[in-house]
């Protein structure tokens, strides 16, 4: 474990499909903002470089690619426009890639989502915890292209 660097806010690619499926949520790309914020603050809290499997609710799936190794991850975030509470409001999959010191959105869904299924590459996924890990591989899968 190294010292806790500044982390970069990704790009967005992974998300624009889900952003457009939750329009009806206006606050969404700036409450995932305050997210990656409240992420950064508790990585220098924490003070571990890269974080552990047990940081934020627990890693989903840890993935080496060729861009860098992914450390994957899932935590509730409250909306402000509606006003909706964590529990009530969207579930974000983000990725820490510590060699680009980079935080990366790769899902984003409601909690009234949770248990439906997801699809992608034409394929259909639980969106759950034994699902999240093979939807980011498939939304990586796109990045190798």
């Amino acid at each position: 474990m190294s010292e806790v660097p500044a982390l970069k806010y990704g790009t967005e690619d992974f998300v624009e499909e889900d952003f457009k499926r939750l329009r009806r949520w206006k606050s969404l790309r700036s409450d995932i903002l305050g997210q990656y914020e409240i992420i950064c603050g508790l990585l220098k809290e924490v003070g571990s470089y890269p974080p552990s499997n047990e940081f934020c609710g627990g890693l989903i799936t840890f993935i080496k690619h060729s861009k860098g190794s992914f450390h994957c991850f899932k935590d509730r975030v409250p909306i402000l426009d509606p006003e909706m509470t964590p529990a009530e409001g969207a579930r974000v999959v983000f990725a820490i890639i510590p060699e680009l010191a980079m935080f990366v959105p790769l899902l984003v869904y409601g909690a009234f989502e949770e248990g439906t299924m997801y699809r992608i590459n034409g394929k259909k996924y639980p969106l759950a915890r034994p699902g999240l890990g093979k939807i980011i591989n498939e939304k990586l899968k796109r990045l190798s292209r």
